[in-house]
């Protein structure tokens, strides 16, 4: 077939006008806009605005690198154990807690009146009152680094799992017992290394999620400044469209500085993978640590705890009437923000499954057809594909709302605002589908389809009857994580939806800020509970589909 066939035209041609294009047009009138000279100094005037960066890259920074450590001491400690076992089990529920939920329920503990403090009040003397300790929005945003880095660490860890070949692993490990070393040496000095290649990509998007965040910024991180992605937010929603301007100015000086920080990461690898040839190659014997092997106990034992107290928390504060502290429990219950709240919500959590399938659904259908087009063929660059999670999601939006506004202005309307919060949004759930299915396309044996040929049947009907059932349980998880990926989308869905388009996650945003713990908790849960559902449905069918695949 030829290389330029009809049908991978026009996949070409649909994957540049809804993806490719955008991206570079938005990117071309943010540098435009942003480089304009009173953009630049009506940013350059505002007080704080290098602590805002500062903190931005702080907060990127210790959060990548802490998910990167605890990440390499799990794989390179806890290979074996009984703890780091269930961890692999429940990997999917944990990517499957959003992160917006993980963040008000994370509040909920680490609030000054919160569980954590609650039990240790006997022990520090608070008997009546809590403390009074920033606890919350601290000025180093602390808090926001240790929520970061505990919903990023499950993601490189399956990210790390689903590079791996369990053959090859298994070789090398026996290999360097043999020679003699401990299992935690051949992970460092083996296996971690030969694992940058796999992990650059994903590291990268952790890092640019955490210099760009803007919803978990604004539940747990520094109000006084805050991180500069929440002031160009801020700025946005100005009446006066002057702040405009400076809004694409900071984006882009907070592009220069992911491209930066994506560098920094880039000599990281560097650094590691040539100056510790020599410790790697040195030969040196030694036990397994006791002092590591239980650090990594600690550390799949709090991750887990942490995660099930966040779900305990929002469950709680959802059924609360009154909570006194410092009781462990409440002291009143109440379904009343259930009863009362729950019929009215059909609305809102239908629009935000509605935009989820449908975003799932035409970002599995693009991936699909374009693994299918790379078939036999020198496939399209990883980094170009998913370079949307490459970039400050501030940035990158900002440019794309420049495009709409240029070039879609006379294009309003609450279905046309629906739409635009589907492109918008499909611009991130396709390459996360893409690293989903990627892996499993690649390790398909090619024969099994060819023979569907040689028996006659066209290209679609081998498609369906023999690949798709053999690749059930990938498209169906692939489907999954894009739904989920969809249900999180904060930024995307308010600058593109402009209050017209509201979900359950700027719902649980807006209220997650106030006061009530009661909304923010039901909230909170309800957003967790949807992506939940879309998991056990995917985890639930393919055994239905294939029965092959039910064991």
């Amino acid at each position: 077939m030829s290389s330029w066939s009809p049908g991978r035209l026009l996949l070409l041609l649909s994957c540049g006008l809804l993806l490719a294009a955008p991206l570079a047009g938005g990117l071309l009138l943010l540098l435009i806009e942003g480089m304009a000279a009173d953009n630049l100094r009506l940013l350059l005037s505002q007080p704080g605005l290098w602590h805002s960066l500062g903190l931005s890259l702080w907060v990127a920074v210790a959060s990548t690198l802490g998910a990167l450590l605890l990440t390499a001491l799990l794989l390179a400690h806890g290979e074996g154990s009984r703890w780091m076992a269930c961890l692999r089990r429940l990997l999917s529920p944990l990517l499957a807690l959003p992160h917006v939920a993980f963040a008000i329920g994370f509040a909920f503990l680490l609030a000054p009146s919160g569980w954590l403090l609650r039990l240790l009040a006997p022990v520090l003397g608070f008997a009546d009152l809590p403390p009074d300790w920033q606890t919350l929005k601290d000025p180093l945003g602390l808090g926001l680094i240790v929520a970061l880095i505990l919903k990023e660490t499950p993601f490189l860890l399956l990210m790390a799992l689903a590079a791996q070949d369990p053959a090859r692993v298994a070789r090398q490990q026996w290999l360097g017992h043999t020679l003699g070393f401990c299992g935690p040496q051949v992970w460092w000095r083996l296996l971690l290394p030969a694992l940058w290649p796999a992990l650059r990509l994903p590291l990268y998007a952790v890092a640019a999620y955490g210099l760009g965040v803007v919803d978990l910024a604004q539940l747990l991180g520094p109000d006084a400044p805050p991180p500069l992605a929440v002031r160009l937010w801020l700025w946005y929603q100005d009446p006066d469209l002057h702040w405009r301007g400076a809004c694409a100015s900071g984006a882009l000086l907070l592009l220069t500085a992911n491209l930066l920080l994506l560098a920094g990461l880039r000599l990281l690898e560097w650094v590691h993978l040539n100056m510790g040839k020599a410790h790697s190659l040195n030969g040196r014997r030694a036990a397994p640590s006791a002092l590591a092997g239980a650090l990594t106990a600690s550390a799949i034992w709090g991750l887990l705890t942490i995660n099930l107290l966040v779900l305990a928390s929002l469950l709680l504060w959802s059924l609360t009437r009154r909570w006194s502290f410092p009781a462990l429990l409440p002291t009143q219950w109440s379904a009343r923000y259930w009863l009362d709240l729950l019929p009215s919500l059909g609305p809102l959590l239908g629009q935000s499954l509605l935009l989820a399938i449908a975003s799932a659904s035409l970002s599995l259908l693009l991936v699909v057809l374009s693994l299918e087009a790379q078939q036999d063929r020198r496939p399209w660059p990883l980094w170009l594909i998913c370079l949307p999670l490459l970039l400050p999601q501030t940035s990158l939006l900002f440019g794309l709302r420049l495009q709409v506004d240029l070039f879609g202005a006379g294009w309003q309307g609450d279905g046309i605002g629906w739409g635009w919060v589907l492109w918008s949004q499909l611009l991130f759930v396709a390459p996360y589908v893409y690293l989903c299915l990627h892996g499993p396309y690649r390790q398909f044996d090619p024969r099994i389809a060819q023979a569907a040929l040689l028996l006659g049947a066209n290209p679609w009907r081998a498609w369906w009857r023999v690949k798709a059932p053999l690749l059930a349980r990938p498209l169906l998880f692939a489907f999954g994580v894009g739904a989920a990926v969809s249900l999180a989308q904060y930024l995307p869905t308010l600058l593109f939806g402009a209050g017209r388009v509201v979900t359950i996650t700027t719902e649980a945003v807006a209220i997650g800020s106030g006061l009530n713990r009661r909304l923010a908790g039901l909230y909170g849960l309800l957003q967790l509970l949807l992506p939940l559902c879309v998991y056990a449905l995917v985890l639930w069918l393919p055994g239905r589909i294939n029965p092959a695949t039910r064991h």
